[in-house]
């Protein structure tokens, strides 16, 4: 029964996997595979994805980095499912082209090759066992020493050819990276983000960009699932953001694979009204997301600006808001959600029973928020819901009815950051990080 067991494997129905590889994949994989394995497959990959960014923290740096690593990750194990399926003597499948480019990626972030080929290792033991687990389960007692011996064999083969394949991709990006005037500019960026000193002439110098002035800086990441890096729709939505900001320079600089970082030198005492406008006048760029960052001034400001950009972009990452989440918009979620397991108690212990799942308790909880945020007033709160005045009166006291005695009585400063953590995660923009 070589392989056939793979057809029995069980996911974890609470925990559904989100796929970060193209539709056309998947569906091959599923009809390969079964749709039970791949689901199998796809949670024990960002299982891995979670213990390299626990034990190798070099990898993580940003909602694209980790997508990054989830793709190569859920395209190896695939991959090695794949040769389960497969008799003995098959030979070891390609590497898959998303985990090339991510091995390519790692080397152009500097991420060094042991650490690479360290994250291999523990995608090839986490794997080892869970195939291992699913023998035990589905192999009949006298035919689990053999198979446990096949995939013991094969998943060497394929570790070790596939170490190799990847190790000479490194090398070769790295080579070709580290001559390029790309790789100059990136390295300035990372002294400056650092917070690390640096000669403000020659920095302005290597990036051709005032670093005096006040900046706006931004996060623009491609939004189009499985298509891979589109640094044309990026640029362009980019320069977009740089005339509707009416920026003296802009400068944009490639981040993770379908990412680009960009700074905006603007008029400081015209920012604010800037950043307002563009967010009105600006048509949604399809297939890219952005993320602002606050206004700042100096080599300091460019840094202070792209992390408040990275806040605003983790917490729009997988929301339903508009195509670009300003950092101002969001800064108190980003906030007390940085922790997001403390997050998540906090909304709990604070909300009660209003923390509930179901549209009818987010509606409450949404009524309650804008009247509390809209200084408890009837008429703005309805105006900006859209709903009448009676409707706003009964929601929120349907909402107080459900809030903990203790919350009742106690601050209305934790009632309200309580409330923006849940309409945060709503929107997908997620008191889970």
């Amino acid at each position: 029964m070589t392989g056939q067991w793979l057809e029995w494997l069980q996911p974890d129905p609470s925990r559904p996997a989100e796929p970060v590889l193209s539709p056309a994949e998947l569906a091959a994989a599923r009809t390969e595979l079964g749709p039970d394995a791949v689901e199998w497959a796809l949670q024990s990959a960002d299982a891995i994805a979670e213990e390299v960014l626990r034990k190798v923290p070099e990898h993580g740096g940003g909602p694209a980095a980790v997508t990054t690593l989830r793709r190569v990750t859920q395209s190896a194990v695939l991959t090695g499912l794949y040769l389960m399926r497969s008799d003995f003597n098959a030979p070891v499948p390609p590497l898959a082209e998303e985990a090339l480019e991510g091995c390519r990626e790692f080397a152009r972030r500097g991420i060094p090759l042991e650490l690479v080929l360290r994250g291999v290792r523990l995608g090839h033991a986490q794997v080892t066992r869970g195939l291992a687990a699913g023998v035990e389960e589905h192999v009949p007692a006298d035919q689990r020493l053999g198979e446990l011996r096949r995939i013991e064999d094969l998943m060497f083969s394929y570790v070790d050819a596939h170490s190799s394949v990847m190790a000479e991709e490194y090398i070769a990006e790295r080579d070709r990276w580290r001559g390029s005037d790309e790789a100059a500019r990136r390295a300035v960026i990372d002294e400056l983000l650092a917070g690390r000193p640096v000669d403000q002439e020659a920095a302005a110098g290597s990036l051709r960009y005032d670093l005096s002035r006040t900046h706006v800086a931004a996060v623009l990441w491609d939004d189009t699932a499985g298509s891979g890096p589109a640094a044309e729709r990026l640029h362009h939505a980019a320069a977009s953001m740089a005339r509707a900001l009416e920026a003296a320079k802009a400068l944009m600089i490639p981040a993770h694979g379908n990412t680009v970082w960009a700074w905006f030198a603007v008029t400081g005492e015209l920012a604010e009204d800037r950043i307002e406008r563009l967010q009105i006048s600006l048509p949604d760029p399809a297939g890219v997301r952005a993320a602002l960052g606050p206004p700042a001034t100096g080599p300091h400001g460019m840094r202070r600006s792209h992390r408040g950009a990275l806040q605003a972009q983790r917490m729009a990452s997988h929301g339903t808001r508009s195509w670009l989440c300003e950092y101002r918009d969001v800064r108190l979620a980003a906030l007390v959600t940085a922790d997001s397991e403390h997050a998540r108690w906090f909304v709990q212990e604070v909300l009660g029973p209003l923390a509930s799942e179901g549209a009818r308790l987010r509606e409450l909880r949404e009524t309650l928020r804008v009247y509390l945020a809209e200084e408890r007033s009837l008429r703005t709160a309805s105006d900006r819901l859209h709903i009448a005045r009676n409707t706003v009166t009964y929601r929120v006291k349907r909402a107080e009815e459900l809030l903990p005695a203790t919350t009742t009585a106690g601050s209305s400063l934790e009632l309200r950051v309580a409330l923006e953590i849940a309409a945060a995660s709503e929107h997908g923009t997620s008191a889970s990080g």
